[in-house]
């Protein structure tokens, strides 16, 4: 390999700005879905409006905000100058009962009109949002009759099964096409207000979104018709699946231990349907606790110490670096059990993915505290666990309680930060080769806790206290007999262009680098330009940040549909020999970690 530099080479941080442009720009070509790009944004540059016709359901078209009637109320408010009407001069003046309105206007709409039209747009919508609703509930409990006589009739693999199936399908593809709805139109709301403040005096836009943020169209959730939907496809496909809290495995409820594959990936928002309903295709809606949602609260209370020595060891993937933490599932105000889980990382020295182990024990709640200070002793644990009908390994419970118990003890760990989500997880019953879990709503917060508290007792003091993540996050787990393929269905999903591939993002390691800015030191890969402006908000990313970047390990790479993300989204440390090459000479520095990068 040979590279020619003239002397009219322009500097060297120039060249390596212009080498790793091109690099990104070919690697991005080659590799990545066009929704992954600047964003997650497609590249196509449609007018929205035409874009909203397309997108039209033809039997729901009146319900649709009537985009092209505001956009000519906008026009004659520009072609008249009443859309400059308003300022700070005209509005906060006083006003008198002794006069008129009695002034001269040109004729035409004005922003009283315009408002006027958006608010009733809104409660249009929100009527043809909970007429949809209603409908699509109907149909999925027409449905459910006919598998209920299906199931009366001795679940015979017959037509009518196959029609029933249909059925649901045809179900979940109206639920897809009613998100699809809502979107459409939040979209034309958001667009149509943008247009208006880029011409107005008198900016609409960001508090009628907050007031749209709040309308029924938007708040609908319909999680317990996917529960529903997903019940029934797995009932006429012979996999049903035991409900509930009383439906865990042994190895999941505190078996001792399991070892598994894991691969992260980041899901939009807009995208978290499309997934949750190609997933439920081949494994259904796996419920950790009772109730109709497909989801379910999962809370998780990460320990630490002043150091942050468990933070540098997940961030860094050191061999055997731990993370400590209480989890319960449901309400807090309602669980009855927190399950002790310690998950330690092991160096994959086979090269095949990430190794991880994930130990766990179930205790009452009241019953923590004495644990982590030492005066509920490890045979304790056992005795406890005996007497509740433990379904784990006992010796291997004692062990693990007496290591977690050591390890609290000597690092001198205390409440760190908080994770908050709403898990829907899909899994048979009694097989765990293929489990998927997807993660929303997520939430880190500060865990201030007092003395004698293993979680927070009372509410957070001040926003900044914390932070939501935006997009969803998917877990595919694979516990696969060596040698064993990977599904095809799981090849069609992590090529479907829904994900993005986050290897090891970790939501303790995001917390911590979130609200602990100020004791952090270094910061996870995700955090670089490449990656930040998908999760950060433009203000964010602005604040600048000397803490320099790692990745997780120096034998990762950031893969996209099964390809290598550029060299330039790496930090220098994890490139490969050309990589460093390409840097060296074109920086004329041979050093393989850089503070900031």
């Amino acid at each position: 390999f040979f590279l020619w530099i003239s002397p009219s080479t322009p500097s060297a941080p120039e060249r390596l700005r212009r080498c790793d442009s091109l690099l990104l720009s070919s690697a991005l070509s080659a590799s990545l879905h066009p929704y992954e790009l600047s964003g997650f944004r497609s590249l196509a540059m449609v007018k929205f409006g035409k874009n909203l016709t397309q997108e039209k359901v033809p039997r729901w078209s009146d319900g649709y905000v009537d985009y092209d009637s505001l956009k000519k109320i906008l026009g004659e408010m520009i072609n008249t100058g009443s859309i400059r009407e308003f300022n700070e001069d005209v509005l906060y003046l006083a006003h008198s009962v002794a006069t008129t309105d009695e002034v001269i206007r040109p004729p035409g709409a004005r922003e009283g009109d315009f408002i006027a039209r958006i608010d009733a747009e809104i409660e249009k919508v929100n009527r043809w949002t909970a007429k949809i609703h209603m409908e699509l509930e109907t149909l999925v409990e027409k449905i459910s009759k006919a598998h209920s006589n299906w199931v009366q009739s001795g679940r015979p693999k017959t037509a009518q099964a196959d029609t029933v199936l249909e059925e649901v399908e045809s179900a979940e593809a109206e639920l897809q096409a009613f998100e699809n709805f809502i979107n459409m139109n939040y979209l034309a709301f958001s667009k149509i207000l943008k247009k208006h403040d880029k011409y107005s005096t008198c900016p609409l836009r960001m508090p009628y979104l907050m007031k749209v943020q709040s309308q029924t169209f938007v708040l609908d959730k319909m999680g317990s018709l996917v529960r529903t939907l997903s019940d029934l496809r797995a009932s006429l496909q012979g996999a049903a699946v035991s409900a509930g809290k009383g439906a865990f495995d042994a190895a999941q409820k505190g078996g001792a231990s399991f070892v598994r594959k894991t691969t992260k990936y980041w899901v939009q928002t807009k995208d978290v349907l499309k997934v949750k309903m190609f997933i439920l295709k081949h494994r259904p809606v796996y419920k950790f606790t009772d109730g109709p949602s497909d989801s379910d609260l999962v809370t998780s209370i990460y320990y630490d110490n002043d150091k942050l020595e468990l933070y540098q060891g997940r961030l860094k993937k050191y061999d055997g670096a731990i993370a400590f933490r209480i989890r319960w599932y449901g309400p807090e105000e309602s669980f009855k059990t927190a399950f002790m889980e310690r998950k330690t990382h092991r160096e994959d020295w086979y090269g095949d993915g990430e190794a991880s182990a994930k130990e766990r024990f179930p205790l009452p709640p009241d019953k923590v505290v004495p644990f982590l200070q030492g005066k509920l002793s490890p045979a304790d644990v056992r005795s406890i666990l005996a007497s509740t009908g433990f379904k784990g390994d006992l010796d291997e419970a004692q062990q693990l309680a007496a290591e977690m118990q050591a390890a609290v003890l000597s690092k001198k760990l205390r409440p760190s930060v908080r994770t908050h989500y709403m898990r829907t997880a899909f899994q048979r019953t009694g097989d765990a080769t293929v489990r998927c879990s997807l993660d929303t709503e997520l939430c880190m917060a500060l865990e201030p806790c007092g003395d004698g508290e293993w979680k927070r007792m009372g509410p957070l003091d001040n926003r900044s206290q914390v932070t939501q993540f935006p997009h969803g996050v998917l877990e595919v787990k694979l516990q696969l007999i060596s040698g064993t393929a990977m599904p095809e269905w799981v090849s069609d999903l992590l090529n479907s262009g829904c994900l993005r591939e986050m290897p090891k993002f970790s939501k303790f390691v995001h917390g911590t680098a979130m609200l602990k800015r100020d004791q952090v030191r270094e910061l996870p890969y995700w955090w670089s330009a490449q990656f930040m402006p998908l999760w950060a908000g433009a203000n964010f990313v602005e604040q600048p940040t000397s803490v320099p970047f790692r990745m997780v390990s120096k034998d990762d790479k950031l893969r996209t549909k099964g390809t290598e993300a550029p060299l330039g989204t790496l930090p220098v440390s994890q490139k490969g020999g050309f990589g460093r090459l390409l840097y060296t000479i074109f920086t004329c520095n041979s050093s393989r970690e850089p503070a900031y990068y």
